[in-house]
């Protein structure tokens, strides 16, 4: 088995397709911190202003004489803080130096505390149902839902004594973007680009790599997966690392601490970019493990590697599926296959069912490794080596 392993791993590096697949996909994960900043993107300044003039356009579409009305001036009164504190949120965050100004501590409050402020102002407002303009006010509101999580982010941020993040740049939110581009499509492309032809080749060459040593095929099968799974997980780390260290470099630091709301079971609970991406990773880890399995056991059944590769892309995309016909279950297991959209919550909102979270998701993965190997099992006994025009080599 030994000697096996060796010549896979000799066989593996010497082909030019995996190098070429490797280098590719490792200069784009160590550049991915360069490629980011490229887009354009809303800075919190820019979200703050917007919201500051969302309150200003309220003001002006609303006639005066309905803020006498029933709940009209409780209304007023609100909108006016909430315009108040946003320019005060807006004033902070241009001075980009923490969550309150020095020298100004005695004017007004800092950065949280006027965040928990507009969340307590937004959830009085949506209570004012009876204001004439009351649709109209609820289009421009954060639902109650958003509110909670606006509190749950400013009672972590405060908990840890963090300072809000001005720059979209910064090292660790472009670490999060570049996770979260990771564990999407990325991933089954990766997947299915590097095991389309494991064992297709062989059969197309007509001989064994085994050179006539009676290995079983599921072994050979495990063994290859397994090799490039590692491959495939090096090549990976190894950019991000050295993305994050030129995004370390080159912009602000960020925090590692800093909040991510996941959906749990108890609502959206804000846990640290880095506890997210070790989440996040591993998750990753299992479902590339066993996409692999699938891709290098396809490549033994079939041929031809497009229809391999298609076949693995068509996986990630079988969520959508479900978002035209209702699934019976919470349990569907390729609900679970968009990594990110099981952690924000997506999933759930868009299925409508709520006990989609990522817990159920591992579980399901561990019992599609295990129907995996009892299928792929029943393949590799059932279909002939002779059948494939796959021979052993004989010596002459």
């Amino acid at each position: 088995m030994r000697l096996l392993a060796k010549w896979e791993w000799k066989k593996l590096l010497r082909d030019w397709k995996t190098r070429i697949l490797l280098i590719g996909f490792f200069l784009f994960f160590s550049s991915f911190s360069l490629l980011y900043k490229q887009q354009t993107l809303t800075f919190p300044e820019q979200e703050m202003d917007d919201q500051y003039q969302t309150i200003h356009n309220i003001f002006n579409a609303i006639p005066k004489s309905v803020f006498d009305g029933e709940d009209g001036q409780e209304v007023y009164d609100n909108l006016a803080k909430l315009q108040s504190l946003y320019g005060m949120q807006l004033y902070i965050l241009t001075k980009r130096d923490g969550n309150t100004i020095e020298g100004f501590e005695h004017v007004f409050d800092g950065y949280l505390e006027n965040g928990a402020k507009i969340a307590e102002y937004n959830e009085t407002l949506l209570t004012l149902t009876n204001f004439e303009y009351y649709d109209f006010l609820l289009s421009y509101l954060p639902d109650a839902e958003k509110i909670h999580q606006d509190v749950a982010f400013y009672d972590y941020m405060a908990e840890h004594e963090l300072d809000i993040e001005w720059n979209a740049f910064s090292a660790s939110n472009i670490l999060l973007q570049e996770i979260n581009v990771l564990i999407g499509v990325v991933l089954f492309l990766f997947v299915a680009l590097l095991g389309c032809d494991r064992f297709t080749r062989d059969q197309v060459k007509n001989w064994s790599i085994t050179h006539g040593i009676p290995i079983p095929w599921r072994k050979q099968w495990h063994l290859r997966t397994f090799h490039l799974w590692i491959l495939m997980w090096l090549t990976t780390m190894g950019g991000i690392v050295i993305s994050y260290s030129i995004s370390l470099l080159t912009e602000s630091v960020g925090s590692l601490w800093y909040p991510v709301l996941i959906y749990t079971p108890n609502g959206y609970t804000p846990i640290a970019i880095w506890q997210y991406a070790l989440l996040a990773l591993g998750s990753a880890m299992l479902l590339s493990y066993l996409l692999m399995l699938f891709t290098v056991g396809l490549s033994w059944v079939f041929r031809t590697i497009y229809l391999t590769i298609i076949l693995t892309l068509s996986t990630y995309f079988v969520p959508q599926f479900w978002l035209v016909v209702q699934p019976f279950t919470a349990w569907q297991p390729s609900l679970y296959f968009r990594i990110e959209s099981v952690l924000m919550g997506d999933m759930a909102q868009a299925t409508g069912l709520p006990g989609v979270y990522f817990w159920k998701g591992l579980l399901i993965m561990l019992v599609l490794l295990i129907l995996m190997e009892v299928l792929f099992a029943g393949i590799f006994d059932r279909i002939q080596t002779q059948s494939l025009g796959l021979r052993r080599r004989m010596k002459r």
